[in-house]
């Protein structure tokens, strides 16, 4: 037994409790004077302890337990030793050392060290400290332990001593605090502050710059004096946080780019794991770039991502890398990508400095090319992916050489489907120019007529699998076991009852060998498409057949009829065109979709040879390697990087609880709760499918959600894939958070003749379920009524 100064301390054998504040002190962090006893034993005191004591110079001190392991990476100990506030004494000196040393042998503190340490005894050692005369105090997480964010700091304070606070018997002011210093979350108790915000500003930038010292985040506890001195009282890692949710963010190429969730969140709608980001996510960087690269707006594909982004697991669009195309083209304009984009004009979205003329009328020409050149190139890749196949072999080293060598066709499929894309829209702009007379300034009005007249186009893949769907569907609801045999039955009898009833069970299985390879978020190369796993489309099924049983019958597929004679002699000759460049563009997403899931078949199966090689414990593990990472780890595997692996699984969840803005100027961040202004009761969004329709109002924010849905229910989402398309036949509207006029529900509402407004941007924040409203998708309005 002996004391030490926090000095003299130079490791953590005197626990962590002391280690942490001699490291604080050792930043030049002002910590209140103090002492060790290491070893310390009950009824036995060190030589010198009275010394020691009269040496902090104070009227009273804080005895505290500093027990090996003790505020740790791995447990906290949190409450499970006592401290002893406010000695005054020496006989009150040995009471509080003789009380924190039995507490090691408590009940309370026994179960926790059995649950959570290797060893079952405590070694327990005794901080003797300063009091600090507190105007405030409380704790600093450098990372928020809730939500598991490493750049959102939290600080929670009380008014005097800590302790309260700490034990739960005062409730503290909280407060958020973003990585540029800015307080985005301020909830007080009283009507007065308990901090100033040059206070929380102090206690951030100290607390993040030992953080930074330590490498990883801390827990600390603070007080600020009566002369309002900042001192620093504990520090120990935050325990059980995740992965870093921000391990594989992006840099953007300009600090105050301009990113969008929107478009790129259809194909991709919340956070995906680390394989898919790397493999998916590059891919359509990729693409994007190689349009830029044939247009002659960018020199040559950069690995460094350009044009989409990732932060927190979730995938963006940057449209300031997009608007290369308004600075190198002419006819383009910032105003003009936004629309296609975003649906409407987006003011953070600033033009890039324009090239010469001459380049960009050199440029234009190679545009129109491009998009003219679409149709060869998609007929082209359809004779390739006819001859492409991924092997199946039977060891994973060998297993991801095949995977590896073939995935530059992923990229090759992506630009593809953008350069089919692009000739769409090049020509359904056109078409929307010609309705209004001018360019890119369109009313609602027109904007309903375009869409109109581009939803005339007829033999398009989506509308082709809505039809056999319907087919299959009123064949199941029209035998006499539906009900019982299929719309209640579990989901396993339901499947069963499909594949062995003679009137449906051939209708069943040529659907999915025709569409088996769609599903939700169906480039996420770990969510499994509708043949791997049928619960989605099974329960989507069950609700449609639920409401033609109710209703007898079911909403139709529907295409308003054009009058071609009342159309200009332009039109006429664009319009069939813009059919052919939609037939097509939905071509190339099944394609890519189709190609996607045979990589999402090997990746599972090398997923497979891994655990069979006990190279990884789960075969789902795969995922939560970046392709950069997996040839490596396949050669020479290590038990940190499956650790890893393992937290990055666990980040998911955190990540996928995440909503952002539409737009963000620079990295984006979650969003804060907050409310939702609505001008009068009415949500203004982008008209998508015309009609006008009254009705309840059902808010799914997940396929699990929609499943309650009722005939004639008005749907209000933030986005909807091909996994929601079952029920379009099912709901009486479409309302959704992001999307455009070409968006899937804006697409599958027209087959429908189903009333969509899409692009709302708060439709699932203002709107519950139960809630009565008008949808007017000719004007874009959702009004509430009740």
């Amino acid at each position: 037994m002996e004391i030490l100064t926090l000095e003299q301390i130079d490791d953590d054998s005197v626990g962590g409790k002391a280690w942490g504040l001699s490291r604080l002190l050792a930043m030049g962090l002002a910590v209140p004077p103090a002492f060790v006893i290491r070893n310390a034993e009950a009824a036995s005191y060190p030589p010198g302890l009275d010394e020691a004591f009269h040496g902090l110079s104070c009227a009273k001190v804080a005895v505290r337990s500093s027990a090996l392991g003790e505020d740790g990476a791995e447990a906290s100990f949190a409450g499970q030793y006592d401290t002893v506030l406010n000695v005054e004494d020496e006989t009150g000196l040995r009471q509080a050392i003789d009380q924190c040393v039995a507490s090691a042998a408590g009940d309370r503190a026994r179960q926790y060290l059995e649950a959570n340490a290797e060893n079952d005894v405590a070694v327990m050692n005794v901080v003797v400290q300063r009091m600090v005369d507190a105007r405030a105090a409380g704790v600093v997480f450098t990372a928020d332990p809730v939500s598991a964010r490493r750049d959102l700091l939290i600080i929670d304070a009380v008014e005097g001593l800590g302790e309260a606070l700490v034990s739960g018997e005062a409730t503290p002011d909280h407060y958020a605090i973003n990585r540029y210093g800015d307080i985005v979350r301020r909830q007080l108790v009283g009507n007065n502050a308990v901090l100033s915000d040059a206070d929380i500003t102090r206690i951030a930038t100290q607390a993040r710059a030992a953080a930074a010292q330590e490498g990883q985040p801390l827990d600390l506890e603070w007080a600020i004096d009566q002369s309002g001195e900042l001192f620093w009282l504990q520090a120990r890692p935050v325990t059980t946080l995740p992965a870093d949710l921000n391990e594989f963010d992006t840099a953007l190429p300009r600090a105050d780019d301009v990113l969008t969730i929107s478009n790129v969140s259809e194909m991709m709608p919340g956070a995906v794991c680390p394989l898919t980001m790397s493999f998916t996510g590059w891919g359509i960087d990729y693409g994007l770039q190689h349009m830029q690269v044939k247009v002659g707006v960018r020199e040559r594909i950069d690995t460094n991502w350009q044009i989409t982004a990732s932060a927190y697991g979730h995938l963006f669009l940057n449209m300031t890398g997009n608007v290369y195309m308004s600075a190198g083209v002419l006819g383009s304009s910032v105003e003009q990508a936004a629309q296609t984009l975003c649906g409407r004009v987006v003011p953070e979205l600033k033009a890039l400095p324009p090239l010469p003329l001459w380049r960009r009328i050199g440029n234009t020409a190679k545009l129109l090319r491009y998009c003219l050149a679409a149709p060869k190139v998609v007929a082209g890749f359809g004779r390739e992916l006819e001859q492409f196949a991924i092997e199946e072999l039977q060891d994973s080293e060998a297993m991801w050489r095949e995977i590896s060598s073939k995935m530059s066709f992923f990229d090759h499929a992506m630009a593809v489907h953008i350069q089919s894309s692009a000739l769409s829209g090049f020509l359904c702009a056109i078409v929307e120019n010609m309705v209004s007379g001018k360019s890119n300034e369109s009313t609602v009005a027109e904007q309903a007529e375009a869409v109109r007249l581009l939803s005339g186009a007829s033999n398009v893949e989506s509308a082709l699998m809505l039809e056999e769907l319907d087919e299959l569907l009123d064949v199941v609801a029209a035998h006499p076991q539906a009900k019982s045999a299929f719309q209640a039955a579990t989901i396993e009898e339901a499947i069963t009852w499909l594949r062995e009833t003679r009137e449906v069970s051939a209708l069943f299985q040529g659907f999915l060998d025709r569409h088996g390879h769609r599903g939700y978020r169906e480039l996420c190369v770990r969510d499994p498409s509708w043949r791997d796993d049928l619960t989605p489309l099974i329960q989507s099924m069950q609700a449609a057949v639920h409401a033609r049983l109710l209703t007898g019958g079911h909403r139709e597929l529907h295409s308003e009829a054009i009058d071609w004679s009342s159309l200009s002699r332009g039109l006429r000759w664009i319009l069939p065109r813009a059919h052919n460049a939609i037939r097509r563009r939905e071509l190339t997403k099944s394609q890519l979709v189709e190609l996607a899931h045979r990589f999402k078949d090997a990746f599972r199966h090398l997923g497979q040879r891994m655990a069979a090689e006990g190279l990884i414990p789960d075969p789902d593990l795969v995922c939560f390697f970046p392709t950069w990472e997996l040839g490596e780890f396949i050669a020479a595997p290590q038990a940190a990087a499956v650790e890893t692996a393992l937290a990055r699984r666990s980040a998911l969840d955190y990540q996928q609880q995440f909503e952002f803005p539409e737009i963000s100027v620079g990295m984006p961040e979650p969003l804060e709760a907050q409310s939702v202004e609505v001008k009068d009761g009415v949500l203004i969004g982008r008209p998508a499918s015309r009609g006008v329709v009254e009705g309840v109002v059902r808010v799914a924010n997940t396929l699990a959600e929609a499943a309650a849905l009722e005939p004639g229910e008005i749907l209000v989402t933030p986005i909807t894939d091909i996994g929601w398309t079952p029920y379009f036949s099912l709901i009486g509207g479409l309302v959704t958070d992001l999307g455009s006029s070409v968006s899937h529900g804006a697409v599958i509402a027209r087959e429908y003749g189903l009333p969509c407004v899409v692009n709302t941007r708060q439709g699932t924040h203002f709107l519950q379920s139960g809630n009565r409203v008008r949808l007017d998708g000719d004007t874009g309005c959702v009004t509430l009524l009740d």
